[in-house]
């Protein structure tokens, strides 16, 4: 990846954070409209551009999401948290197996730091899932905000 798109992709990460953490729950809410009203516009250009099954297919779909988001989240949340829990006890496997020499505190850091976030926020989904995504968007932003801070560090210190 080039400087500059590691630069852009630091600053969509981080926003994406601070987004979630200001909209918490009505972020769920804000983004199944988005993707049910993008699919009923991609279904409405499949229409126009005479490919009637797609954009039935597409159209259906997102008019579902619209209506029944909340319910298809459900079983979403679910699926997160078993794959946030896998993601996060894959990499800290990585990180104990890994032979790497640790420099300082803050590598350490910042290397066992996603992980522990990911298992902590799988636990937490799974088992006190109505309480907590609002939590967890706020644990999900504040995340995506260190993603994109130690993507814009490590940027910054490969120019050196």
């Amino acid at each position: 990846m080039k400087k500059s798109e590691k630069i852009l992709s630091a600053i969509l990460t981080m926003g994406i954070g601070i987004m979630l953490i200001i909209l918490k729950g009505n972020f769920i809410g804000v983004l199944m409209t988005v993707i049910g009203a993008c699919l009923i516009a991609l279904g409405l250009m499949d229409f126009w551009g005479r490919l009637i099954p797609p954009a039935v297919v597409k159209s259906v779909v997102g008019i579902f999401i619209i209506v029944c988001g909340w319910t298809v989240m459900e079983a979403v949340l679910y699926i997160v948290a078993a794959l946030l829990l896998i993601l996060g006890i894959l990499l800290l496997y990585e990180k104990i197996h890994c032979k790497c020499v640790i420099r300082s505190w803050q590598d350490l850091l910042c290397d066992y730091a996603t992980p522990s976030l990911y298992i902590f926020m799988g636990l937490l989904l799974l088992f006190h899932r109505r309480g907590a995504v609002g939590v967890i968007l706020v644990l999900v932003g504040i995340l995506a905000i260190m993603q994109g801070a130690i993507l814009l560090f490590k940027t910054w210190r490969e120019e050196k």
